[in-house]
């Protein structure tokens, strides 16, 4: 019965984003018409309601091209395989299971989905914006990075808009050094009707480092420049985003 109703809350799903959320995917030619690239996006709100409208994106456009129906994010292994009722959930879509516990990327996952020309996406910042973060974004994992030097595909810096709001995280504190990195994290159970946006921006490469041995500093360097990408692409809608205003102000000709 359970199973049945996630189902159809599945087949439900993007209709249901693109009509009470009025969700709109923007950028859609800056992905590969072929072959696979990262997808880079900031990480903000609840419920994990950009993930979901992430990997079920593409789905808000006819195309018969089964491959760029799926968009597939790293996603906490404790819900991508667990076996409880939101893990339930998640399997619906296409999370790949990441480990928070030193196992980190599954490989041997990633490369048949690279080899297939599958599009993957990883949110670098590992930390989800609450309410009274807005648009600040925290400082970027080198997985991005490691993810690219080992496939040389093109990543893709995104703007996730909206879901801070739509999703609200109450409160929470931010703490890299725990498993996974924040606690006391409080939600509301339900999703209000703010505009949700994903915008794919343009692909980057770092073709200067690839066959290269890339320290730990360097791949850092290029996590932030990744970083400054997604933060201009954010500017497009929000601007002048500081920790003291932090959710800078609107850009209305580009809502």
């Amino acid at each position: 019965m359970i199973i049945r109703f996630w189902d159809w809350l599945r087949r439900f799903f993007p209709w249901w984003v693109r009509y009470y959320n009025r969700f709109e995917v923007r950028g859609i030619e800056n992905l590969p018409n072929e072959g696979s690239a990262i997808i880079a996006p900031n990480h903000s709100g609840g419920l994990d309601l950009d993930n979901f409208c992430l990997m079920s994106a593409l789905e808000q456009f006819k195309d018969n091209y089964p491959t760029r129906k799926r968009i597939w994010l790293c996603y906490w292994d404790k819900w991508a395989v667990g076996d409880n009722l939101w893990s339930s959930w998640v399997q619906k879509f296409t999370p790949i299971p990441i480990s928070l516990t030193g196992k980190g990327i599954p490989y041997q996952i990633v490369d048949k989905l690279v080899e297939g020309g599958e599009l993957i996406a990883t949110m670098p910042e590992g930390h989800s914006a609450a309410l009274h973060e807005g648009y600040r974004l925290w400082k970027f994992y080198p997985g991005v990075i490691k993810l690219h030097l080992r496939y040389k595909i093109p990543i893709i810096p995104t703007a996730s808009i909206g879901f801070v709001k739509a999703a609200p995280i109450i409160t929470h504190r931010y703490n890299p050094n725990l498993i996974p990195p924040w606690e006391k994290e409080l939600m509301l159970p339900f999703i209000f009707p703010f505009k949700l946006i994903l915008h794919f921006g343009k692909p980057i490469t770092f073709e200067k480092y690839f066959n290269q041995d890339v320290d730990k500093e360097t791949m850092l360097k290029l996590a932030n420049d990744v970083r400054k990408k997604v933060k201009k692409m954010i500017s497009l809608y929000r601007k002048d985003v500081s920790w003291a205003v932090p959710y800078g102000k609107k850009v209305k000709n580009y809502m």
